[in-house]
């Protein structure tokens, strides 16, 4: 089994940049060989294994803790802790999401996609292994923040990874099945704290910690014998490397895949959008806003308010017992993953916007019969309303699973243009995580102080996101990226009620109005992103870089032999 490394060997060079006699006569070009010793489909799937790992272990996170600070010995052990404080140290890991997930955007694209994971996944196990051996508070508040700071890196790489090396066919759903991994690690984690509920030593809380480092042996194994993404790679000009890992992952036209991603990195490089121009107003900071709003949203659903801390919720709010309270978690966990599995089947036929209305009105309901059944709980002291009260908790996973685990975080990617896809998604993803933080570090605060009030202002925040989503976001499903880009050109208003599906239709690859007739906006915009490229070509044709930073060029991919035929190159 050989490790990944970059293609630097004089005779390997030769062996890719050389034509076979008989394929020369042939007039076709010979297809690097894979460095890696598994298959193309093997390939794949541990790809998969390796970003879900990353994912499963988000989840995790999401769901352990809430399990731990119920417990006896947790409680005893840090002197129980206020309300204020155990926001702060369960959410203080959002904060270093947020950290994390900036770091990401600064120093991304440089370290690449491999080495983003790995020095990511380190600094997340240090964090593992502080919060693990902790004796103080404050080794926990550490160990919470710099875990936080990996994960935040590793779950805004991970994805970019998983898609980048995906056959096209596959990206689609690759999202989808990434947050199905993910709440299976918020299963996994309700399970591990449920089996060590009753144990009364130090280990209720510390083994559920420290059990995340299988996750840390998983990831950090796996990925450095994985190939790098081959995007990364031919927007750094190592074009060489690039083709042999798509030879590598490619069961068919290697060909076909390079020259297609090659022209893709091209454009983007070419018409990408400065910070500047994403605020300066009109469609690009619309469709910015967008992104970002949904992922907002999503956060003030109150979804972490039972994910981080539903033991808590079904034992101080419901008022169940400690025991059952972690076995109805770990029930309605396995629920919400086959919610969230379930979705996969509906996000493209339902559609964006039907969905989220939909779930989030079911979701303000939920959380307006947890309001009622839990006063009514306390009140009289019966049963009967905690068991309505769970009924409802259950109802919002099966809602929030179904329809919003997903979209959000698909939406970004989809609503913006090329020129902004990147720092889009990474605004995006950064929005999450400070009103994640915002979730959390309010919650046990809002259940010791509002008691049923805290459940009756989700209640409100859902129902106002029908309305906000019916006028303002826009429909993707089943368009490409060229349509929605040709939409919002036609489209200049904020208010997309009225909108629909007129204004475009797309017939053999062309943009065309719904009546026929090619719009002068989209044409003008067509023609000037085109000029955009060729000005790049030829700006990059004249600058000179180093071997890791020059542009991309036709000759850096010419299979040639430097000794014999020096002027023979692909055109």
């Amino acid at each position: 089994m050989s490790s990944y490394q970059p293609i630097d060997d004089e005779d390997e060079t030769r062996r890719l940049n050389s034509f076979d006699a008989s394929e020369s006569i042939k007039g076709s070009r010979p297809t690097p060989r894979s460095k890696y010793a598994f298959t193309a489909p093997r390939l794949h799937s541990l790809i998969s294994v390796a970003a879900g790992t990353v994912m499963c272990l988000f989840g995790y996170e999401q769901g352990v803790f809430g399990g731990i600070i119920v417990g006896q010995e947790f409680q005893e052990y840090f002197d129980h802790p206020s309300p204020s404080l155990t926001g702060f140290v369960t959410s203080v890991y959002d904060l270093g999401c947020f950290a994390g997930a900036l770091l990401t955007l600064v120093v991304g694209e440089w370290l690449g996609r491999k080495r983003m994971l790995i020095i990511f996944t380190i600094i997340m196990t240090s964090g593992i292994m502080l919060q693990t051996g902790a004796h103080s508070m404050n080794h926990l508040l550490w160990g919470r923040f710099i875990a936080g700071i990996g994960n935040g890196g590793n779950t805004a790489t991970a994805p970019v990874w998983h898609v980048e090396t995906s056959h096209q066919d596959a990206k689609g759903k690759a999202v989808v099945k990434e947050m199905v991994v993910n709440v299976m690690g918020f299963v996994i984690s309700n399970s591990i704290t449920l089996a060590f509920s009753r144990i009364t030593t130090e280990s209720q809380w510390r083994f559920p910690l420290g059990i995340q480092l299988i996750f840390i042996v998983i990831i950090l194994g796996l990925v450095p014998i994985l190939p790098e993404s081959p995007r990364w790679l031919l927007a750094r000009g190592r074009d060489a490397e690039a083709k042999t890992v798509l030879a590598s992952l490619s069961e068919h036209d290697v060909e076909g895949d390079f020259k297609g991603i090659r022209d893709s990195v091209r454009q983007e490089m070419a018409v990408q959008a400065s910070w500047s121009q994403l605020f300066r107003g009109g469609p690009a900071t619309r469709r910015l806003l967008l992104g970002m709003l949904l992922q907002i949203c999503q956060q003030l659903t109150g979804i972490n308010v039972l994910c981080y801390y539903l033991p808590l919720v079904l034992h101080k709010s419901v008022g169940l017992p400690e025991l059952p309270s972690h076995i109805l978690s770990t029930g309605i966990a396995v629920l919400y993953m086959f919610a969230t599995a379930a979705s996969l089947f509906f996000i493209e036929r339902l559609g964006r916007r039907p969905l989220l209305m939909s779930m989030a009105a079911a979701m303000a309901i939920s959380f307006l019969g947890i309001a009622i059944s839990t006063e009514l709980s306390h009140d009289n002291g019966h049963h009967i309303p905690g068991i309505v009260a769970t009924v409802f908790i259950t109802f919002y996973f099966l809602a929030f699973g179904f329809g919003w685990v997903a979209v959000p975080w698909l939406y970004p990617a989809e609503i913006n243009s090329l020129s902004m896809r990147t720092k889009g998604a990474a605004l995006a993803t950064a929005c999450d995580w400070l009103f994640n933080y915002v979730v959390v570090q309010t919650t046990p605060i809002g259940i010791h102080y509002l008691h049923w009030g805290l459940y009756l202002v989700y209640a409100v925040l859902n129902a106002s996101f029908v309305p906000l989503i019916y006028y303002l976001v826009v429909e993707t499903a089943g368009k490409s990226l060229e349509q929605i880009d040709e939409w919002f050109a036609v489209n200049t208003g904020w208010l997309v009620h009225k909108a629909g599906e007129k204004a475009f239709a797309v017939v053999d690859g062309a943009a065309t109005l719904a009546n026929g007739a090619v719009g002068h906006d989209e044409m003008r915009q067509g023609n000037e992103r085109e000029s955009m490229v060729k000005a790049y070509e030829q700006q990059q044709q004249r600058r000179s870089y180093d071997t890791d930073m020059r542009p991309i060029n036709e000759d850096d991919f010419a299979l040639q032999d430097d000794e014999e035929d020096e002027d023979f190159q692909y055109h």
